[in-house]
């Protein structure tokens, strides 16, 4: 099963897709982040957004969207701007008939490390363990949006079983 992960934003939105097969054999696909000109006017930003997502969802036809939910200890602007590019998104997945979820940070970290409130590196070095990489993926955006796609893998797929650590 393909899967989308996604750390919304205006200024970058990481992406990452996985793919699935069984609970001992999930692959990372793509991920990166999309970046928008800080000289744009926000809906150009937004449109840039929506047709690098569409381009994506059409490129790799995911089943699920897993959408980081917002934060509200943000600052007001902040929270403004990552649910107008969460709207994006849902709009997105919505036009491609792809089934939207969301977890909050706290979720993922519980999820893949088991602590709430681990670090980014604790992050990065869990995703990295998970999918078996060769190096952790350096990108605080693409990272997170990868640890949403495996979120939706361990909590609604595998039912929070280990699926992870396969040494």
């Amino acid at each position: 099963m393909k899967i989308i992960g996604i750390d919304p934003g205006t200024a970058k939105m990481g992406y990452a897709i996985i793919d699935s097969i069984d609970k001992n054999n999930t692959k990372l696909l793509e991920t990166d982040i999309l970046v928008t000109s800080s000289k744009l006017e926000d809906g150009d930003r937004l449109r840039f957004l929506f047709n690098g997502l569409t381009e994506l969802l059409k490129n790799y036809q995911p089943k699920v969207m897993v959408i980081e939910r917002i934060f509200f200890n943000m600052n007001a602007k902040t929270a403004i701007s990552v649910g107008q590019a969460r709207g994006i998104c849902m709009l997105a997945a919505s036009n491609a008939k792809v089934k939207t979820i969301e977890y909050t940070a706290l979720q993922a970290k519980k999820l893949l490390t088991g602590y709430g409130r681990a670090t980014k590196k604790q992050m990065q070095e869990a995703v990295k363990d998970i999918l078996k990489l060769p190096k952790i993926i350096k990108s605080d955006d693409a990272n997170d949006a990868v640890a949403m796609a495996l979120c939706y893998l361990k909590k609604e797929l595998y039912a929070e079983g280990n699926f992870t650590k396969n040494k």
